[in-house]
């Protein structure tokens, strides 16, 4: 089954959707490498009355992930304070990679930054087209192992980034798979709410195209087994538990199905914040 596009792209969203509202020094035209410094340094001071803290995320519609919630501690790495994931309700959570040197790292790859507007807000438009510096992004770091040599390969991204406060609005990636198939991904972060200095995304948009032309029969036969599965591990339950778990999964399982049986394309997702705990 083809999950490494959704643990790609979740992983994306840790990378950019998660700064600080602390006013910025407005640079002109700076090169990659002044940009990815200045956000750097605004990030370790901006984690800096934050030793810990716990985001919770839910689907608002078009997703079948679950409600997540992962917490992230502070450590130092790289000259640095950084806020890495502790721990996550799935193996890849919604916002894991947030806080830490992910976006430098993209920004420093830069071949063009340029000053737009984007939906009336001044910001840069940075463009990256190195993939070697793209695909290795979370790979040194992370501890959850989903890199192989057929996993889906990044080949563009752009990220617009707003001017004054310097965090990501937006971003588009272009990535193909083994197979040649052409997959694009759009994030959009608005609703940016202040926890302690730390500003969050409480909105977040995931556009897919062409994520579903990877599906082959082979695929559709695992996903309609595991589906399978779960129904068989329901049944088995005391009606109290099976309720229980129902309530948790059977939006995502119908919307699984729905895909299966072309009736449901997964081309938007919304995510929203729906809680935050610092230093608790």
């Amino acid at each position: 089954m083809k999950t490494s596009l959704i643990q790609r792209s979740v992983l994306f969203i840790g990378i950019i959707c998660l700064a600080i509202t602390i006013p910025q020094f407005i640079i002109a035209q700076p090169t990659a490498e002044q940009l990815s410094d200045l956000i750097a340094q605004r990030n370790s001071q901006r984690i800096a009355n934050i030793d810990q803290i716990s985001i919770t995320i839910s689907p608002e519609s078009g997703s079948f992930f679950p409600e997540t919630t992962s917490r992230y501690v502070k450590i130092h790495r790289g000259g640095r304070d950084v806020l890495i994931t502790e721990d996550a309700d799935m193996d890849v959570g919604v916002l894991s990679g947030s806080f830490d040197d992910q976006l430098p790292k993209i920004i420093q790859a830069a071949h063009t930054i340029s000053e737009v507007t984007l939906k009336g807000v001044s910001v840069y438009r940075v463009e990256v087209d190195d993939t070697d510096a793209l695909n290795e992004l979370g790979r040194d770091d992370s501890d959850i192992d989903f890199y192989d040599e057929d996993d889906i390969t990044v080949v563009g991204a752009s990220v617009w980034i707003h001017k004054t406060e310097l965090y990501p609005v937006r971003m588009e990636m272009e990535q193909i798979s083994p197979e040649g198939f052409i997959v694009n991904v759009t994030l959009d972060m608005e609703d940016y709410r202040d926890y302690s200095g730390l500003a969050i995304p409480h909105r977040i948009t995931m556009k897919i195209d062409g994520f579903q032309d990877q599906f082959t029969d082979e695929d559709r036969i695992m996903m309609r087994e595991y589906l399978q599965d779960i129904e068989e591990q329901l049944s088995e339950l005391s009606e109290s538990q099976r309720h229980v778990m129902e309530e948790q999964l059977r939006p995502q399982l119908e919307q699984f199905q729905a895909m299966l049986d072309g009736e449901f394309e997964l081309n938007e997702m919304v995510f929203v914040v729906t809680d935050v705990k610092v230093n608790q």
